[in-house]
């Protein structure tokens, strides 16, 4: 995989932190990393787009009554 410039600059900064600092950074980055995705999921959600296909198999499903739980030994 090749580093973009702004990966470069990154490393460079964190190699020339102390460990505890380093560390800081690196827990910052996978904070944003989750928020992008957090973001990525509030769009899917806040869609309004209609899927009948899955409308159909959802209310045909929910019509045959409850699911049984699976049982290991029928796997």
């Amino acid at each position: 995989m090749r580093m973009t410039a702004v990966a470069k600059e990154l490393v460079e900064i964190v190699g020339g932190l102390p460990e505890d600092k380093a560390r800081e950074v690196v827990d910052f980055a996978r904070f944003l990393k989750h928020q992008a995705g957090d973001a990525e999921w509030e769009r899917i959600i806040a869609d309004t787009r209609t899927y009948p296909k899955l409308d159909k198999f959802v209310a045909d499903a929910l019509r045959e009554g409850p699911a049984q739980p699976l049982d290991p030994g029928k796997l």
